[in-house]
C-alpha cells in the first residue's frame, strides 16, 4: 500500500471513526446530551486515526505482537490493544479486510529486518504525529 492509498484509506475511515468515537463518548456520558458549541475537553489522543490504522496493519499483516507495535509507537500495550479493536470494527463495517503476509515477525528486530531486506528505508526516530 503507498502512501496515496494509505491518506486514502484514512479519509474513508474517517466518518465511521467520528461516529464510533461519538457512541462511546456517549456511552461514557450515561446518554447525557452533548454541549454543542461547549469547549472541547480532554487530552488528545495518543494515537492518531493514521497511527490506529498503521498499528493495526503492522499487527493483521505481519503477526506483529502487540506489546512490539507499543513499544514503536511509544505507548502502552492497553492503549495498542483496545485502538486496534477499534479500528479492527471499523474496517469490518466498511467491507475493507487486511490479509496476512505469508511471514511472520515477532520482534521489532524482525521489523527491520524485514525492512532491510525489502529496501524500505527507515527514520532514525519516529515523530509523533501531534
Amino acid at each position: 500500500m503507498n502512501t496515496d492509498q494509505f491518506d486514502a484509506l484514512i479519509r474513508e475511515l474517517a466518518a465511521a471513526h467520528a461516529t464510533q468515537r461519538d457512541g462511546q463518548l456517549d456511552q461514557r456520558r450515561g446518554g447525557r446530551p452533548r454541549i454543542v458549541g461547549g469547549p472541547t475537553t480532554g487530552r488528545p489522543p495518543a494515537l492518531t486515526l493514521g497511527d490506529r490504522l498503521l498499528a493495526t496493519i503492522l499487527h493483521y499483516r505481519t503477526r506483529l505482537p502487540q506489546v512490539a507495535v507499543a513499544m514503536l509507537f511509544g505507548v502502552r500495550p492497553e492503549t495498542v490493544n483496545k485502538r486496534i479493536r477499534d479500528i479492527r470494527q471499523i474496517l469490518t463495517a466498511t467491507g475493507h479486510t487486511i490479509m496476512p503476509t505469508g511471514q511472520r515477525l515477532t520482534s521489532l528486530q524482525d521489523l527491520h529486518a524485514f525492512a532491510d531486506a525489502e529496501g524500505i528505508s527507515r527514520p532514525k526516530e519516529i515523530k509523533p504525529a501531534c
